[in-house]
């Protein structure tokens, strides 16, 4: 579940939940090692769970606001998936990313430590509050915690200092999570976005490049950006795929296209929506007939000719209404399976390394012994192990989760579950059946059922109310808000703003604009079947670059400062390398690795030209006494019209340090 900010709105207040956890229990442990010593994740020597299922009793929270769920409250049924936990005492923060249950006054979640930055702030790796009272908050579009009013169940001075550095140090605006497997990505590198994701910068994509990659991780699959413009995750109508320009709609009020000639480009979307759903618990449930439901601040009335309202009619009710793109369907109660039905050879649920079942025809072998070595001291697979090695096989619509010191099989669409021992485990003995590891059954018939399930294919929010009767009672179902927005960034281009950017098809369109100075325009085809980017200079249109002094992939220049350090007196400059002609420079990134000391006054560094020293970075925009990286992306152009290279340069004032190194890296195209 990635960061978002759209649940934030005028004349609503911010939600400040008091909550009283009363049963924390570990749900997952970390599964990536990142090859430098991570005893923490779940094959380390110290493995500890990054994420937990905690349940607690919700207080209400008094408003003013009749724009709510429901009026001038916030209570349990108003938590998120997206929302942050802290402890009361310590201000240590959770991120909630699933939610199981919840009512007004109670709710059990999964919640996780962000980025592991509790566990790598614990000497001993613990990432979570503990029991007792905590606080449920959002973030605002800048990263920041909405923190009033704070509950009165807070006393302790360190809560929203602890919470604020927390969110200083990680800002989820300014190093904003993006997901893509296998991505590749290293510290530093310029991405754009594509048709088919995001991808290192070359010339055929410097059009959409979106930001710098500022960690690589967390884990092969994610990578941490910090965006050259903000973010838009609030918009839930941006037509279009990713790597497409977005541009306003000159037939539709107010409305956006992907259509070049229609109007001012405005997004670069960057990731489709991740559909919001909710599925109900009741099995086959009913409701009263006519009882009354609010969907988004818009009542439905759930109507049949019976005397119960079926799954099938409120179905019928709802799709009807036709809210926010809201869908309802019936869906399978899934089938489940769990330990301790059959008999257990070993008195409790645990597996020796070695043994192999099928679970419905995908082989299943079972290795992992961390939490039986913690827990026991032998190496030996117990629930947590048991469900790793389930969900590590990737079955068809099959996921493994720990209920207690069991292991629950879940069949997602409701077919029946089949298992087969294929290798008894290392001690002798079945995995499955009776006097079994497991004692799972070898056979679980299909569910029948099926429940009530509410989707947006948006991703906006599905807030839930009700009216007359109790309908989201007995359907088992509750506002959710667990998926996202389509994403975009911000394109500051467009005819007639400073700069700014249009696009025309041919050189006579271009000549049909009525341009200032600054403007610059992208010519599809300059009659030569090329494309040409041209700048006007108040008389006349000038040709910048075009498709053949383009035609060159991302590159760098470098350069490393270890004190002490020569050149004149206290200062030293060093020419990086030279720009040809057309050259676009993309970021500069400063990279102290080594704070410098034993200096005489403060160190600084600029980068730029031998006419503007600091043209590209200036002093204040980094720091030689901290370890830091530290970028700009000035978006600085050569024009194309130049006869000479140009010596970009660092200039370093080290005043006489004895100690520190610091890498200028410039990226241009």
């Amino acid at each position: 579940m990635a960061y978002k900010t759209n649940y934030i709105d005028i004349n609503k207040p911010a939600k400040v939940l008091s909550i009283n956890v009363t049963a924390i229990t570990g749900s997952a442990q970390w599964p990536h090692n990142d090859g430098e010593g991570d005893k923490w994740y779940s094959s380390g020597t110290n493995p500890k769970y990054y994420q937990w299922e905690i349940t607690g009793t919700v207080s209400s929270q008094a408003h003013g606001s009749h724009l709510t769920r429901k009026d001038f409250e916030y209570n349990g049924l108003d938590i998120q998936v997206g929302d942050w936990i802290s402890g009361a005492t310590t201000g240590t923060c959770c991120r909630i990313v699933s939610i199981s249950s919840k009512t007004a006054s109670s709710v059990t979640m999964v919640v996780e430590d962000w980025l592991r930055y509790n566990t790598f702030r614990s000497a001993i790796g613990n990432g979570i509050f503990n029991t007792g009272y905590c606080v449920v908050f959002q973030l605002n579009e800048n990263g920041h915690p909405m923190l009033d009013p704070v509950p009165t169940s807070i006393t302790s001075n360190d809560f929203y200092l602890n919470i604020n550095s927390r969110f200083q140090y990680l800002n989820p605006q300014m190093h904003y999570v993006l997901d893509q497997t296998a991505h590749g990505f290293e510290v530093g590198d310029v991405v754009s976005a594509t048709s088919s994701g995001f991808a290192k910068t070359t010339t055929s994509t410097a059009e959409k490049v979106i930001g710098t990659v500022t960690n690589a991780g967390p884990g092969p699959n994610q990578f941490m950006l910090r965006p050259n413009t903000r973010i838009i995750d609030f918009v839930p109508a941006i037509p279009g795929s990713p790597g497409d320009f977005i541009y306003t709609d000159n037939s539709v009020a107010g409305g956006l296209t992907t259509t070049i000639t229609s109007g001012r480009i405005q997004f670069l979307k960057i990731a489709d929506a991740i559909e919001t759903s909710v599925t109900g618990t009741v099995v086959d449930a009913t409701t009263t007939a006519n009882n009354v439901i609010e969907l988004n601040e818009q009542q439905v009335t759930l109507a049949t000719a019976n005397a119960n309202v079926s799954i099938a009619d409120a179905v019928a009710n709802i799709n009807t209404a036709n809210i926010d793109s809201i869908v309802a369907s019936t869906s399978p109660s899934p089938t489940t399976a769990t330990t301790g039905t059959q008999s257990l050879a070993y008195g409790l649920v645990g597996v020796y390394p070695g043994g192999v079942i099928t679970i419905n025809g995908t082989t299943v072998t079972f290795s992992t012994t961390t939490a039986g070595n913690a827990a026991y001291g032998i190496a030996v697979g117990i629930g947590a192990d048991i469900m790793a090695d389930v969900n590590a096989a990737n079955v068809p619509n099959i996921t493994a989760s720990l209920s207690g010191s069991n292991v629950v099989l879940t069949e997602a669409n409701g077919n029946a579950i089949t298992i087969v021992n294929v290798t008894n485990d290392g001690s002798g003995n079945p995995v499955a059946g009776p006097s079994s590891g497991t004692g799972w059954a070898l056979s679980t018939s299909a569910s029948t059922g099926s429940f009530l399930k509410l989707t947006r294919s948006d991703g906006g929010e599905i807030l839930l109310d009700d009216i007359t009767g109790t309908p989201t009672v007995d359907f088992g179902i509750f506002s959710v808000h667990n998926g996202r927005l389509p994403l975009a960034v911000t394109v500051e281009q467009g005819i007639r703003t400073a700069g700014g950017t249009t696009v025309v098809s041919d050189i006579t369109a271009r000549n049909a604009l009525t341009p200032q100075i600054g403007d610059s325009v992208y010519v599809i085809n300059t009659g030569e079947s090329e494309w040409g980017y041209y700048i006007y200079n108040g008389s006349t249109w000038v040709l910048i670059s075009d498709e053949d002094s383009a035609s060159t992939d991302a590159k760098s220049l470098s350069y490393t400062f270890t004190a002490p350090v020569g050149g004149f007196g206290t200062i030293d400059t060093e020419i990086l390398g030279s720009l040809s002609p057309g050259a676009r420079i993309l970021s500069v990134l400063v990279d102290t690795t080594t704070p410098f000391s034993g200096h005489s006054s403060t160190p600084e560094i600029e980068v730029g030209i031998s006419t503007d020293t600091d043209l590209l970075q200036t002093a204040d925009e980094n720091d030689l006494e901290t370890v830091g990286q530290y970028t700009t992306t000035p978006g600085y152009v050569y024009a194309a019209s130049n006869t000479t290279e140009l010596d970009v340069q660092a200039r370093i004032t080290h005043n006489n340090a004895t100690a520190g190194e610091v890498t200028v890296t410039i990226t241009y195209v």
